[in-house]
């Protein structure tokens, strides 16, 4: 099972911001990296950049085997862009 540190660390962060008595979104804004699973629960629901893994893990089998079928086929370049999901830790700063 892949470890999602960014999204953990994002969480780690909630802590620390609740210790220091600000309040998400309200006073700070905080997202994660990875929109693991549970960045979706409640309470949390951690906004967090989804950065399409099981796209990428379908890619790259793909270009293996075409690989593995064809040796001289040359080498190709994917690119994915990554999606920010918003939730409940951002909000929009505030007006100047």
């Amino acid at each position: 099972m892949p470890v999602h540190v960014a999204d953990i660390v994002a969480m780690g962060a909630l802590d620390a911001i609740a210790e220091a008595g600000l309040r998400v979104p309200q006073d700070i804004s905080v997202a994660g990296y990875d929109n693991t699973t549970f960045a979706a629960f409640r309470p949390i629901s951690l906004t967090s950049v989804d950065q399409a893994g099981h796209q990428i893990g379908a890619n790259a089998a793909r270009l293996l085997l075409d690989r593995i079928a064809d040796r001289q086929r040359p080498a190709a370049q994917v690119r994915l862009s990554p999606t920010l999901v918003a939730r409940h830790t951002t909000a929009p700063p505030p007006a100047p």
